[in-house]
């Protein structure tokens, strides 16, 4: 507590104070905002950043077991294990990616031919 105390009150003796109209605006770039700050956006804008999501985990989780998978070798047992976890791991992952493939959630440009289609099946 007194870290996030101490930073806090430091902090605000050392930034820039700013009370002018330009220092309140919500971009201090120089351009002027154009619209309002919230909009809508396409559902498959989200789709394929959740994918991206799992998969730069699917990385962060196979680099390690990727590193000790020779030493795991090593130990009598432990390496056919461990080689059998993370190859399931990636076909779960490998299903995952096809049905979001099959079911076209990775195409950024639909046309409404195709959602039509879709909804009636």
């Amino acid at each position: 507590m007194a870290f996030v105390v101490i930073n806090l009150i430091v902090g605000s003796l050392i930034r820039p104070k700013r009370k002018d109209e330009k220092g309140l605006e919500p971009y201090e770039c120089g351009e002027e905002p154009i619209g309002g700050a919230q909009f809508r956006f396409d559902i498959r804008y989200y789709t394929v950043a959740l994918v991206y999501v799992v998969f730069a985990v699917e990385i962060a989780f196979l680099f390690p077991w990727a590193r000790v998978l020779k030493e795991a070798f090593a130990e009598p047992g432990i390496g056919g294990v461990a080689l059998l976890e993370g190859l399931l791991f990636i076909a779960i992952l490998t299903l995952g990616l096809a049905y979001v493939w099959v079911k076209g959630d990775l195409d950024w440009v639909r046309s409404f031919r195709d959602l039509k289609g879709k909804s009636e099946k």
